[in-house]
C-alpha cells in the first residue's frame, strides 16, 4: 500500500528559471519533480502547476487562474488552455499538440490522455461522482471535438476514437445506482465502461449510459439516449436510441468533391467581406456567378488581403493533374487547395506557399491570418487540415472596433 509518506516531495520552481522566451503572470506557482518547458510558453497570472513530471511544449498558452495537477502533466506543442481550467489526475494528464481546452473545463480522474488537435469545450467536465477510482480513465484519439458543457463520468473507462465529434451537453455515464433499487431488491447497480469508435458523431444533448458502445462512423441524433451497443455505419435516434437507417459513406468522385469545396469558398468570400477583407475573384471563381470550369484546369481563384492590404494571398483550388500555379509575385503568398496529395509540391521552409491536401487533411508551408482563416473555414465544413496548431480566424471588423474602443 502506498501512503503519502512514501511519495516524494515536490519542490517549488521559481518561474524565473523558465526559458527567457517564456512569459508568466504574477502569482504563478510551480511544484515539479522534473520540469521541461519549451520556447515561447505563456502561463497566466495565478496559475498553479503541480506534478512529478511536468512538460510544456513549445508555444503552449495556459490562461489565468488555472490549477493543473497530475503525476505526469504533459501539454503538447501549441496547446491552449482557457482561464480557470482545473485538472486533478492522480497518474497522468497528457494532451497532444494543438489541444484547445475551453474556459472552466474540469478533469478529475486517475488518467486522461488525448491525441493531437483535441477540442474540449467550455465548461466540459470529467467528474460528477466516482471518478477517483482505480478504473477512472479517459482515452481520446486524434482530432476529437468534445462539445461545451459535456459530462464524462469516468468511474470506468471512457474511450473516444479518432475523429469523434459531439454537440454540446453530451453526457456519458459509466455508473449509476439508487438506494431504492439495489441487489437486495433484485436490481443491480450499473457499472461498465463506454466505448465510442472512430468518426462517430454524437449530437446535441445525447446521453450514453453504462456499457454503451457506438460503432465506427455512426451518427446519433440529438437528444437520443444510448442504452445498448449500436453497430457501425448507421443513423440512430430516439429514447432509447434505435437504428433508423444505414449510412453509405465513402470518398466521392472528384467532380462532386470539387463542387463541395467551391461552395465552401463561395461562402468564405462572403464572410471575408464581412470581416473587412478585400477579395478579388477571377472569371469562373467562387461567388462570381460564372461557370467554375472543368477539371482540366484550376477550378476557382480568389485573391484575398486584410483591410490594410497586408497578407495578400492568391487562393487556388487546383484540379487533379492541373499545372501548378505560377509562383506568387513579391509581397504576395499562394494558398493551393488540392483534392489529392501532392507530395512533389509540398513547400520548402520559407516558401510563401501553403498547400492544403484536402482528402488526407494535410497542411504544409506558409502560415498567415488569411491561411488560418481559410483553414478554419474548411474545419467548419468538416475538412480539417493540419494538426500542429489550434484553429484561428480573422475577427470581423465590426466586432473588433467595439472591443478596441474602450481598451
Amino acid at each position: 500500500m502506498t501512503t503519502l509518506d512514501d511519495l516524494p516531495a515536490l519542490p517549488p520552481v521559481d518561474p524565473w528559471q523558465l526559458p527567457r522566451s517564456c512569459r508568466t503572470g504574477p502569482g504563478v506557482r510551480i511544484r515539479a519533480g522534473r520540469l521541461t518547458v519549451g520556447e515561447n510558453v505563456t502561463i497566466g497570472a495565478g496559475t498553479t502547476l503541480v506534478g512529478d513530471d511536468v512538460a510544456l511544449g513549445d508555444g503552449t498558452v495556459i490562461g489565468p487562474d488555472c490549477d493543473l495537477r497530475a503525476g505526469t502533466l504533459t501539454l503538447g506543442p501549441g496547446s491552449e488552455l482557457g482561464p480557470r481550467v482545473r485538472v486533478l489526475a492522480a497518474e497522468r494528464f497528457a494532451v497532444g499538440g494543438a489541444a484547445r481546452i475551453g474556459p472552466d473545463a474540469q478533469v478529475l480522474c486517475r488518467e486522461f490522455t488525448a491525441g493531437r488537435l483535441l477540442y474540449f469545450g467550455d465548461g466540459a467536465r470529467v467528474g460528477y461522482g466516482g471518478t477517483t477510482t482505480s478504473t477512472s480513465r479517459v482515452r481520446i484519439g486524434d482530432r476529437v471535438t468534445v462539445g461545451q458543457h459535456t459530462i464524462l463520468n469516468a468511474n470506468h473507462e471512457i474511450s473516444l476514437g479518432d475523429g469523434v465529434g459531439t454537440g454540446s451537453y453530451l453526457a456519458v455515464w459509466t455508473h449509476g445506482y439508487h438506494f431504492g433499487h439495489g441487489p437486495l431488491d433484485g436490481t443491480e447497480p450499473a457499472y461498465a465502461p463506454v466505448h465510442v469508435a472512430r468518426d462517430v458523431w454524437l449530437g446535441y444533448h445525447v446521453t450514453l449510459l453504462p456499457g454503451a458502445h457506438v460503432g465506427e462512423g455512426t451518427i446519433v441524433a440529438a437528444g437520443s439516449v444510448v442504452t445498448a451497443p449500436l453497430p457501425a455505419g448507421i443513423l440512430a435516434g430516439g429514447v432509447p436510441a434505435r437504428v433508423k437507417r444505414e449510412l453509405h459513406l465513402g470518398p466521392v468522385a472528384d467532380d462532386r468533391a470539387r463542387d463541395a469545396v467551391l461552395g465552401v469558398l463561395a461562402g468564405w468570400r462572403t464572410e471575408l467581406q464581412w470581416k473587412g477583407c478585400t477579395v478579388d475573384a477571377c472569371e469562373g471563381s467562387p461567388g462570381t456567378g460564372a461557370s467554375s470550369g472543368t477539371l482540366e484546369g484550376s477550378a476557382g481563384t480568389l485573391t484575398v488581403a486584410l483591410a490594410d492590404g497586408a497578407h495578400r494571398t492568391r487562393v487556388v483550388l487546383l484540379a487533379p493533374d492541373a499545372p501548378w500555379p505560377a509562383d506568387p509575385p513579391s509581397g504576395e503568398a499562394l494558398a493551393v487547395l488540392s483534392l489529392g496529395d501532392r507530395p512533389d509540391r509540398r513547400p520548402r521552409p520559407g516558401d510563401p506557399v501553403a498547400l492544403f491536401e484536402l482528402r488526407s487533411g494535410r497542411l504544409s508551408g506558409h502560415a498567415s491570418p488569411v491561411v488560418e482563416d481559410l483553414r478554419d473555414r474548411l474545419r467548419r465544413h468538416a475538412m480539417p487540415c493540419g494538426d500542429d496548431r489550434c484553429f484561428s480566424s480573422i475577427e470581423p471588423a465590426a466586432f473588433a472596433r467595439l472591443k478596441e474602443a474602450a481598451e
